[in-house]
């Protein structure tokens, strides 16, 4: 054995990601933190794909857990996993990003 933990290991320390969404939309404020540490690099990953601009990776992190929590209690409707369910309103705020700065343009120029 490598001593590297398994994934299965890693679950079993850690409460399963759809379960600290819920304690997160019932308000416990650490569970929000956790998801944040689980899932920031994955998010900024792909605004930084998208976008390849640092302060705008930053700012659709930022935009993607407002995002989330604005919609976790209808997350936990849904069959989703947690992973593609940040992993989708990251792109959904990369879009809007995206469309309200046109292709070709230079937005700080005057």
């Amino acid at each position: 054995m490598t001593g590297r933990a398994h994934r299965g290991d890693e679950a079993d320390r850690h409460p399963a990601d759809r379960a600290l969404v819920e304690y997160w939309v019932a308000g416990e404020d650490a569970a929000f933190a956790e998801l944040l540490a689980r899932y920031r690099g994955v998010v900024y990953a792909v605004a930084y794909a998208a976008l390849i601009d640092p302060e705008r990776a930053e700012a659709i992190v930022t935009e993607t857990f407002g995002e989330a929590r604005r919609t976790a209690a209808s997350f936990l409707h849904t069959a989703a996993s947690v992973s593609g369910w940040l992993t989708h309103l990251a792109r959904v705020c990369v879009a809007r990003h995206s469309s309200a700065v046109p292709v070709g343009s230079n937005p700080v120029a005057t």
